[in-house]
Parts: structure tokens; C-alpha cells; sequence
């Protein structure tokens, strides 16, 4: 989207410049300044961009040859942070694996788009200027300025750009980023959309307004604000994946919530409650009843004295008899 710069015009540090007549840079230029004469980022630069965005170290060749694409069509200065790109793991890939396994993001502040928007109208002898800003409650009334407490429902920008409007409404439900708060166990908006919640959700109207107005050199690229959602869920799906690693250390598979395992699929809410009803009720259980036991023989339980017979009488011999 660069102006196009003189063929004697020489690389500044910290500026971009676009595709020109070949020359060499001038004494004392930065090592890392994007030259004319260059179609792709060189060691020293890719360098440094690996220490301002790490993950940057991991992205493919042609990804990085897309960023340098967009950095010269934008104008705006990578090693200033005007600009970067972003890696986020896939989460489709571990169900589709012609899903790549990261995807990868052009993004810049809403500084940058206005940098881009502006410079975009003024090379078309245009101007950029703005309609009043307007907030939506969550009844759908209009308001000028936003002095509630609560979450804004809506926000519109309006961009106009020589003759015409470029109108975007931003809502929050659609933008807001929320966390999962493990100690009270609910899901929180991200802090400073929370502080700032009016501010955050119309720079993500902005942005999608100023897109608007200058497809041609804002396409592809996002506002840090629009993004922060995704952030998020990437958030929940690590912290999903951490979950599945606990269950699979303590020997648990996926599905076991429900009675199932991992191969087999989870059965349907419908299915389940249609089963329930047929199942028949389980009867309650009752306290077994004793049998009696039986009586012991009475030979057994006489005492051994009783067991034995009764001693005869002695009887008086008789002579003792006849005595008498």
C-alpha cells in the first residue's frame, strides 16, 4: 500500500520500503531495515524477529514469506511491533488431518490500521473521517456516550472515506473474550474488557469499519481486540488437553462420564431417558427374614447326669431281712 518512493530515496530505520530500483544501502543503515532490494526476510532479521515473537522460530518458510508480503504492502515496521504474526495451534487437526496443525495470524494495533486506512485514502486523494461513535444496550436504545456499568450489547463505526459510509457494528457476545476461572469454577470476561469494556468492543468496530474502507490493504490483516476471542478458546483447549492427559494418567478414557469409553459413542440424551422409562423400577429392598433355627435334639441338650440311668435302690440283704 507504500507510496511509491523515489529510486533515490533511501531506507530509513524503522520505515518500510516498497519494491524500487535497485540500490545499495546507505552507509550506517540499520542490518535490519527491510531494503528495497530484498524479497524476503535475511538471517539477521528473521533473527530478530524470533526474540520479538518467539514462536515465529517454528513458522514455515512461506508463512514467513506472506508476512514479509504484508509488511511491504502495509508499510507498517515489524521490528517496531507495528505489525506481527501470530501462531496458534489448530484445534480442527485432531479430527482433520488435512487441517494444518498451526494457523497463523497477521495482526496489528488499531494505531496500524489507522496508519494503513489513512495512508490508503491520502495515495487515492481521499480523506478518512469518522461519524460519532454509537453504543447499544442490551434493548436495542442508542446512546451517545456510554456511562452504564454494564457490557455495552453493541457498538457502531462509521467510516467515511471520500463519498462513502462504511457503517460496522460490533457486538459483544460476538467479540468479548471469556476465561475459565478454575477457583470459582465459571467462566470470567478478560480483565481489561472488564475495566474497559465500551473502549475494547468499539476499536473491534473500528477496525472492522476501517477494513472496509480500505479492503485493498487491510485484507487479512486483524486488530489485536478482534483476535483476544481466539485467544481464548486456544486457552480452553490447552486446558481441555491437560484434562485428557490427567484422565489418561489416572487410566481413565474419554466418554467414561457417561458409563461409555473413548471407542464408543456417546449415547443420546433421548436414547437415555427413553431407557430409563422402560427400565422397571427396582424393587425395595427388604431386611432378610431369620429363619428359625432348629430345635436341638433334647437328648443333647439333657445334661450328662440326666443322660445316665437312674441308680437302682439298695436293698437290705436277707439276713438283715430275716433279723428283722
Amino acid at each position: 500500500m507504500n507510496d511509491q518512493q523515489p529510486a533515490d530515496t533511501v531506507p530509513v530505520e524503522g520505515t518500510i520500503v516498497q519494491a524500487a530500483p535497485k540500490t545499495a544501502p546507505a552507509a550506517g543503515a540499520s542490518a535490519i531495515v527491510l531494503r528495497a532490494d530484498q524479497d524476503e526476510f535475511d538471517h539477521k532479521q528473521l533473527s530478530t524477529l524470533a526474540l520479538i515473537s518467539p514462536g515465529l522460530a517454528q513458522a514455515p518458510r512461506g508463512h514467513l514469506a506472506m508476512f514479509f508480503h504484508y509488511c511491504v504492502r502495509t508499510g507498517l515496521d515489524p521490528f517496531a511491533r507495528q505489525i506481527y504474526m501470530i501462531g496458534r495451534k489448530n484445534w480442527k487437526a485432531a479430527e482433520d488431518n488435512n487441517e494444518p496443525a498451526m494457523t497463523w495470524t497477521i495482526q496489528t494495533g488499531i494505531d496500524g490500521f489507522r496508519t494503513v486506512a489513512h495512508r490508503a485514502a491520502a495515495k487515492a486523494g481521499e480523506s478518512i473521517s469518522y461519524e460519532d461513535t454509537v453504543f447499544y444496550d442490551a434493548e436495542g436504545r442508542a446512546h451517545d456516550v456510554w456511562l452504564s456499568k454494564a457490557y455495552p450489547a453493541a457498538v457502531k463505526v462509521t467510516v467515511l472515506r471520500g463519498q462513502s459510509r462504511f457503517p460496522f457494528i460490533a457486538k459483544w457476545d460476538e467479540f468479548a473474550p471469556t476465561y475459565y476461572d478454575a477457583k470459582n469454577s465459571t467462566y470470567v470476561v478478560a480483565k481489561m474488557w472488564r475495566t474497559m469494556p465500551a473502549h475494547m468492543l468499539r476499536k473491534c468496530a473500528e477496525a472492522g469499519s476501517l477494513r472496509m474502507a480500505a479492503p485493498q490493504d487491510l485484507s487479512g490483516v486483524y486488530a489485536d481486540e478482534e483476535m483476544e476471542h481466539v485467544d481464548a478458546e486456544a486457552v480452553a483447549g490447552v486446558a481441555e488437553d491437560a484434562a485428557q492427559r490427567l484422565r489418561a494418567a489416572a487410566g481413565l478414557e474419554d466418554g467414561e462420564q457417561d458409563g461409555g469409553t473413548a471407542d464408543e459413542p456417546a449415547e443420546d440424551p433421548a436414547d437415555k431417558k427413553e431407557r430409563a422409562e422402560r427400565k422397571p423400577a427396582p424393587k425395595k429392598r427388604t431386611k432378610p427374614r431369620q429363619q428359625p433355627e432348629p430345635e436341638p435334639d433334647q437328648a443333647e441338650e439333657a445334661p450328662a447326669a440326666r443322660r445316665r440311668a437312674a441308680p437302682r435302690k439298695r436293698t437290705a440283704p436277707d439276713k438283715d431281712r430275716a433279723a428283722s
